[in-house]
């Protein structure tokens, strides 16, 4: 089988232009102002409660877990905040550079990663986090560089992935890891592939979290009945209510997960497919015209991933696991996966609302341009 192409950011165009690093940007900002602004506001609630009202079973209750509802929602303000680091540093100003580099073999902690790169000026280490890009560059053998600045601060970007590393230059000596030979096989054979299915059985799981939030929230009301606790109601009754609303979508989530799980599990290789995306708006699916080996097929793509939809539209070219109607689709050594929907026999999209849920959930697409109108 024939090794896969990877997305790859432009290098002529300062590298906070470039259509595949800003689609991180946007999607970062995207959910860390309004998450902020939410662990924010339930923080101050929680507060309030501790001030203010006589202490009975249903405030305490109420308490944890508005301030357990803050913890979780401050996460991804804090990842924003983290991942957008180089871009604020003005790293991004320049265009990235196509540097040869690899895996330096030891020296690192447990939680550090470190890259060789020979760049024209100077070979040097960068040292960090980027567990589920080492084994791209130990195939690759190339990274796209911004930095290092003065204080050694640099970005990186790895073939295949949009996502932004930050590095710091590291002074001691390190040799190069050997290289990986990578065989394109069975796609659960491959490591990294194999480690991102294990999160990506939990979907099939999803309705747990309406039932989690339904338990939690009678539990508030009951503790909250006697003594009288209007809050405890309050937010007993919202995370009822919540759980209910979202019920029908994560069902029907729950059941496309478990046949993308089945047929990546039967499935004994990648099907590399060709793929030409429609243009894509605000109340529709990102879907494209895939020929497939035995027709031409419509393929949606209901909980998009922006690792993969961005190496969809950058190569024309989407990988699938499995051959039914629904199938997984990634790629050899990207830590991403998602499901499709394939409909034969069809050169049109279905014109269907999509559910609220999953317009909530999907990131603008407006900066692709292989989903521009």
């Amino acid at each position: 089988m024939s090794r896969p192409a990877y997305l790859e950011p432009r290098t002529d165009v300062a590298a906070a232009d470039d259509w595949s690093t800003r689609l991180v940007l946007d999607e970062l900002r995207r959910y860390g102002r309004p998450f902020a602004a939410i662990a924010v506001v339930l923080l101050v609630v929680a507060v309030s409660l501790v001030v203010f009202p006589r202490a009975t079973p249903g405030t305490v209750a109420t308490v944890v877990v508005l301030g357990l509802l803050s913890l979780l929602t401050a996460m991804p303000p804090l990842v924003h905040r983290w991942e957008t680091a180089p871009h604020r540093r003005g790293l991004l100003d320049q265009p990235w550079r196509r540097v040869p580099a690899t895996v330096a073999a030891g020296g690192g902690t447990w939680d550090e990663d470190r890259l060789l790169v020979f760049a024209e000026e100077r070979t040097f280490v960068l040292k960090g986090t980027l567990p589920e890009a080492v084994g791209l560059v130990l195939d690759r053998q190339e990274v796209f560089l911004c930095g290092p600045d003065e204080q050694g601060r640099a970005a990186v970007r790895v073939p295949g992935l949009c996502r932004l590393y930050s590095l710091r230059v590291d002074e001691t000596d390190a040799r190069p890891r050997e290289r990986e030979p990578h065989l394109v096989g069975r796609p659960l054979d491959d490591p990294t592939v194999a480690k991102s299915f294990r999160g990506f059985r939990w979907g099939t799981r999803a309705w747990v979290w309406c039932v989690l939030g339904a338990t939690v929230g009678a539990a508030l009301v009951v503790l909250s009945l006697w003594p009288l606790a209007p809050a405890g109601l309050v937010v007993g009754g919202l995370l009822i209510t919540a759980a209910a609303v979202m019920t029908p979508s994560t069902l029907l989530v729950s059941g496309l997960y478990r046949q993308a799980v089945a047929a990546a599990e039967s499935a004994t290789e990648w099907t590399p497919v060709p793929i030409t995306l429609f243009p894509w708006d605000t109340d529709e699916e990102v879907a494209g015209l895939a020929q497939l080996p035995r027709g031409t097929a419509v393929v949606w793509f209901p909980l998009p991933n922006p690792d993969l939809i961005a190496n969809i539209a950058d190569t024309g070219t989407v990988w699938m696991a499995g051959d039914g109607e629904v199938v997984t689709v990634g790629l050899p050594r990207v830590p991403a996966l998602m499901f499709a929907m394939v409909h034969p026999d069809r050169d049109v999209p279905e014109d269907l609302p999509k559910p609220w849920l999953l317009q909530v959930l999907e990131p603008s697409w407006d900066g692709v341009p292989a989903l521009r109108g």
